[in-house]
């Protein structure tokens, strides 16, 4: 994936938003409105880390810099962002699965069976 124009990226983030809305339909009303702040965060995340991804693996995750006679390989700026999204993108991640959790332990659908033993 290119860098895509802003209206593509626009259009990118929409597509997978709407994913991630209809994965998480049955939260509750008040679950709802802070799923769907984290959603929107989780969907241009992930779209930036996308281009980021693709922006290190053309041009490397270190590059040669040079100033003057001095030399130095430093760390790709593209790869910094990433890392640094890839650990808020986790976080976020880890907070919208917690509210589906909740929902689950809400409603008592929560099942351990298995069905290991039914054969």
């Amino acid at each position: 994936m290119s860098k895509p124009s802003k209206k593509k990226q626009e259009e990118l983030i929409s597509k997978e938003s709407d994913r991630l809305h209809s994965i998480f339909l049955d939260l509750s009303d008040n679950q709802r409105g802070v799923a769907k702040e984290l959603i929107e965060r989780i969907a241009f995340m992930t779209i930036q880390l996308q281009i980021l991804e693709n922006t290190i693996k053309t041009k490397g995750p270190t590059y040669l810099f040079k100033n003057g006679s001095q030399q130095m390989l430093i760390e790709n700026p593209a790869q910094k962002s990433y890392n640094t999204t890839m650990n808020r993108y986790t976080t976020a991640y880890k907070e919208l699965f917690n509210l589906f959790g909740k929902m689950n332990e809400n409603k008592n659908v929560v099942d351990d069976d298995d069905g290991f033993e039914e054969v």
